[in-house]
């Protein structure tokens, strides 16, 4: 009878918190934690997997390649925004998902940079973000070059073998566990299915999904890098979660306090989340106007706390926005009633004593900044903005900008233009219709028939004369199968490949290019075939010198700062009376310097069969 009534005991203890003073194990107080990963995407069904996972409030962690195939961070983009925005811990998988024992350290360390410096462009800033090597393979070379906490699992329903979602939700239920780290891959969309289905089983038997690194910070386990990883296991440390940050409004004072250890707090005033790039505090935020304010902290591995909202109204004058420039004079306004403009022209913050626009127009300086002052109100936010070395004048192309003289330059010589009124969006990522659009007003905007070569290019795009007459002078092929892919945003090798057919159509290049000077670049082989004697060019005649020393990133994006400096150096090789030395780099830092890189992002331009080799 004793045996019964313990046994007894034993079994509620295993169900209730408390029985008779009994302690219950942590993984019956609801303590239980497990994480839930997937490989090798994003692909197709990525996009499904985000809605089921924000349904059930659940945090994923995503090891991305760059181009497994049709798959990876190169053909869905936009997809890592929203999984920022949700919370979910973006992951490394390598670019191309090689067996990682067959090649050399410097190649891992170029795979996986790669997609790291997609993974930063997506959170908005550096952070040491997880790897996960293909195959979960290990040893010592991985480890001395991979500088980052390496990631296995635990728990591996193999799914990529057995496409049935009844089968890989059987499989994980088998194995899960608390500490678990579970393998997916996103790719297949059987797994999509028995993955959501196994979380909700999970979460009704009192798991608490987490990302990776959080499985591991809650479970006291500090990541270090060069480590490997495959589980965390309740060991007696079972740290709470993240809280949001705290926030207290006096006015248009604001105090913030983390409520966490080890977290840096960014904010935002325009009501979006805040990101890595968003602005950093210490525990104060002056506030002048009205706004939705919301506070995150971060950890380093990019984890965010919980977003705290707070609406703030400092009865303020509505800042001073341009309403024209030209002539050498800028015109202001405020939309506050009988406020008067106050400005500097160097750099200095504009205060009640500060000249007044005379009717809100201003003589501009390199850097100018603007208030607006109105009786029984606060002044306004300072406004910035900046004339470039011609005196056109943007928000966003500050003097201090590696880029400021070449998008002055760029924009001077109606090579580009800003994106829309005084903005001209130095980081917007280029598209292959802009570029095309750029040389085919360079050309002249030319004539052309009105018929499209390309099944994805509408005769009535604002792109469609660009593009066909680029493909009636061989400037462009597309990508294959009659499509252009117009939207997709062009990598660098793109845009010298484009580059050079037009120079060659200009008879300001030919065909045959000395290749030499590739050998210099550590990631020279990332070079698609058809795209090296275009790269070469672009490196022999000064148009690309490097994102860094060694290397040209071929399969990286190009933003419009960067594409502007390369179009002032291409001006110079097109309208050069004979053929040119490589031209002068400006100083430091150099023109290809700006770190905010990424990796090839829709298509590789291989030409279809029936093509000549397109860009």
């Amino acid at each position: 009878m004793k045996k019964k009534i313990l046994a007894l005991l034993l079994s509620l203890a295993l169900v209730l918190p408390f029985i008779g003073g009994l302690t219950v194990p942590a993984e019956a107080a609801g303590n239980k934690l497990i994480a839930i990963t997937f490989d090798d995407g994003p692909g197709n069904y990525t996009g499904s997997l985000l809605d089921g996972l924000a349904s059930r409030g659940v945090p994923a962690t995503f090891f991305m390649c760059g181009a497994n195939g049709s798959y990876g961070v190169k053909n869905y983009n936009s997809l890592l925004t929203r999984m920022v925005a949700e919370g979910h811990q973006l992951a490394n998988h390598s670019w191309g998902h090689p067996t990682f024992s067959k090649i050399s350290g410097s190649e891992m360390q170029s795979q996986i940079n790669q997609v790291g410096s997609y993974l930063t462009r997506a959170m908005g800033g550096s952070y040491n973000y997880l790897v996960r090597i293909p195959g979960g393979e290990n040893n010592a070379t991985i480890r001395a070059n991979v500088a980052h906490p390496i990631i296995t699992w635990s728990v591996d329903p193999v799914d990529w073998k057995y496409h049935n979602a009844d089968t890989v939700y059987n499989n994980i239920m088998k194995n899960a566990a608390d500490g678990s780290i579970i393998l997916l891959h996103d790719i297949y969309q059987t797994s999509v299915q028995g993955g959501l289905r196994a979380i909700d089983t999970l979460k009704s038997q009192g798991y608490e999904f987490v990302t990776v690194s959080e499985l591991f910070r809650r479970r006291g386990i500090a990541l270090q890098n060069g480590t490997v990883y495959s589980s965390a296991p309740n060991r007696g440390t079972n740290l709470p979660a993240y809280s949001a940050p705290s926030i207290s409004v006096n006015g248009g004072n604001v105090s913030v306090s983390a409520n966490n250890n080890g977290v840096t707090l960014h904010y935002t005033t325009d009501g979006t989340t805040p990101t890595l790039a968003s602005p950093t505090t210490n525990g104060t935020i002056s506030l002048n106007s009205k706004v939705t304010l919301k506070v995150a902290g971060f950890d380093p591995f990019g984890t965010r706390t919980p977003v705290a909202t707070q609406q703030v109204d400092a009865n303020v004058a509505e800042a001073p926005s341009i309403v024209s420039a030209g002539n050498g004079t800028v015109t202001l306004r405020s939309s506050t009633v009988g406020s008067v403009i106050r400005y500097t022209t160097d750099g200095s913050n504009p205060t009640g004593s500060s000249a007044i626009a005379q009717n809100g127009v201003m003589t501009p300086g390199k850097t100018n900044k603007a208030i607006a002052t109105a009786a029984g109100k606060n002044p306004s936010p300072v406004t910035t903005f900046y004339s470039t070395e011609y005196g056109d004048i943007f928000y966003d192309v500050p003097p201090t900008a590696w880029y400021y003289t070449f998008v002055g330059s760029a924009v001077n010589k109606k090579l580009m233009v800003g994106t829309q009124d005084f903005l001209f969006s130095p980081a917007m990522e280029m598209t292959r219709a802009m570029l095309v659009t750029i040389l085919y007003s360079m050309e002249g905007k030319p004539a052309t028939g009105n018929v499209s070569p390309f099944s994805d290019v509408k005769n009535t795009a604002w792109y469609a004369s660009p593009i066909i007459w680029a493909a009636d002078k061989n400037i462009v092929g597309g990508i294959g199968d009659g499509k252009f892919a117009p939207n997709t945003l062009i990598t660098r090798q793109q845009v010298a490949a484009i580059m050079f057919k037009y120079a060659i159509y200009k008879g300001k290049a030919s065909d045959r290019v000395d290749q030499s000077s590739l050998s210099r670049y550590s990631d020279q082989k990332q070079i698609s075939d058809y795209a090296r004697p275009a790269m070469a060019w672009a490196v022999n005649v000064g148009l690309m010198s490097g994102v860094t020393s060694t290397t040209l990133q071929p399969q990286g994006t190009c933003p419009r700062a960067q594409c502007a400096t390369m179009m002032v150096n291409f001006d110079r090789v097109i309208n050069a009376p004979e053929p040119t030395a490589p031209p002068t780099q400006s100083p430091s830092p150099s023109p290809e310097a700006e770190p905010d890189e990424s990796a090839e992002p829709a298509n590789t331009d291989a030409p279809a069969p029936s093509e000549a080799p397109a860009e």
